[in-house]
């Protein structure tokens, strides 16, 4: 003879204001569905891409109008602040993280950009410098955001709008970067900073330009170290090449 045995019924999660911040945009993100005539869970993202004309076909995240590469700010500050309702959702995208794994994240997320930490020389190029071999050089083989070396790797990233170019990144980064949203806040900061704006260096994404990085890249110069003197300069010292 078997009994069953009772469970108590779940506890409703702790009311917090993150959580009453995200009821909130839920509610109204399913009212203005309703307004429009969409079922919930059977419309699309909708929102325009870069080129202005087409509209993105992708699933939104749970209970929002977005997916993840088109949140609005109010919406990425919502995956922010309330993370569980978003990251562990496998259909719409996202990782499956375990709650450390979602922390280390956020914390990486958060961090500047290596180049921001690179000691320069100057502001601006000397004249008849070549702003090409300036930005390579002082990249030195490493990717302006994680700062990793990725000799004969790196791609060049540039904005879509200026179509200024920005800096070197490698091909992981220059992928996470064309589909982080406007307010992520390491893109952000790389964005607002960039290493063509720390040299002083302004170059259109060009073939020209184009052309001459991929000759400065054949021709790269060993890395330089920059080291602070004890009247207070910088002296570089050549260290021997890579292999």
């Amino acid at each position: 003879m078997s009994s069953r045995i009772s469970l108590p019924p779940p506890r409703p999660p702790k009311m917090t204001p993150e959580r009453a911040r995200h009821l909130a945009l839920r509610a109204r993100i399913a009212q203005e569905q309703e307004a429009a005539g969409h079922r919930p869970g059977q419309s699309r993202c909708g929102r325009m891409l870069r080129d202005g004309i087409r509209r993105c076909t992708f699933w939104p995240l749970p209970g929002l109008a977005g997916c993840a590469r088109h949140l609005d700010d109010e919406e990425w500050q919502d995956t922010i602040d309330y993370p569980q309702a978003y990251y562990n959702d496998i259909t719409s995208g996202c990782v499956h993280q375990s709650v450390q794994q979602q922390t280390e994240q956020r914390l990486r997320d958060a961090a500047p950009p290596a180049c921001h930490s690179w000691p320069h020389l100057r502001a601006l190029p000397l004249p008849g410098q070549d702003p090409v071999d300036l930005l390579v050089t002082w990249h030195a083989d490493r990717c302006a955001a994680c700062g990793r070396l990725s000799p004969g790797d790196l791609l060049a990233d540039h904005c879509h709008r200026s179509g200024l170019l920005r800096g070197l990144l490698c091909g992981i980064c220059n992928t996470a970067e064309g589909n982080a949203p406007p307010r992520h806040p390491r893109w952000l900061r790389y964005r607002t900073l960039t290493p063509a704006l720390i040299l002083g260096v302004e170059l259109s994404y060009s073939q020209p330009v184009r052309r001459r990085l991929a000759q400065a890249f054949t021709m790269a110069r060993p890395p330089m170290e920059v080291s602070a003197a004890g009247d207070g300069e910088l002296n570089i010292a050549d260290q021997p090449p890579r292999r």
